[in-house]
């Protein structure tokens, strides 16, 4: 099943959705991009969250995400 989470970055609420696939992990980022992790006992939500928290950060850098 299908679940969103979000992470506010410097005054801003972003989302992503993941799913859990036997053992995988897939976190769909706001550009579409899939990323995948085995979760070997990890709480999902706990894992999802780095995937995301790393795609505001390079989107950020890159000028694509507007700094507060």
């Amino acid at each position: 099943m299908m679940q969103q989470f979000s992470l506010v970055h410097e005054g801003i609420t972003h989302y992503a959705d993941y799913e859990v696939c036997d053992d995988t992990l897939l976190v769909y980022l706001p550009n579409g991009e899939i990323r995948r992790t085995e979760l070997r006992g990890l709480d999902a939500e706990s894992a999802a969250r780095p995937h995301l928290r790393s795609y505001v950060k390079n989107t950020q850098a890159h000028g694509e995400i507007p700094d507060n």
